[in-house]
């Protein structure tokens, strides 16, 4: 009997990880725009920025970590990007390979062209 629940518990151990992956997606997207939230401060010195992420089925606004160094100009506007949903997180890669961890604060349907 023991036997079997550790085969048991090692088969449902195995497919988790496998259940988890299959939650985040990876899409080819465009950059629509970049915008600053909110100011700095002399204690917060880094900007946070909305990214505008157009996918084929939705429109993205993910927004930088508070106090994340982030280089806009890396991100340009209206060229193509990878952009990974995990539940409420996001990441943009460029196709330079730059990389951005952001968190999806509006999600859109996306308009027919």
């Amino acid at each position: 009997m023991t036997l079997l629940r550790t085969m048991a518990f090692c088969l449902a151990a195995s497919l988790l990880p496998a259940a988890g992956l299959a939650d985040s997606l990876i899409q080819t997207a465009t950059l629509k725009d970049v915008q600053t939230v909110g100011s700095t401060s002399k204690k917060q010195k880094h900007q946070q920025y909305d990214l505008l992420v157009d996918t084929s089925t939705n429109e993205y606004t993910c927004r930088t970590k508070l106090g994340s160094s982030f280089n806009p100009t890396q991100f340009v506007v209206g060229s193509p990007i990878q952009f990974k949903v995990d539940g409420q997180k996001g990441e943009a890669t460029t196709s330079t390979g730059k990389k951005t961890k952001c968190s999806i604060v509006r999600v859109a349907a996306s308009s027919a062209p």
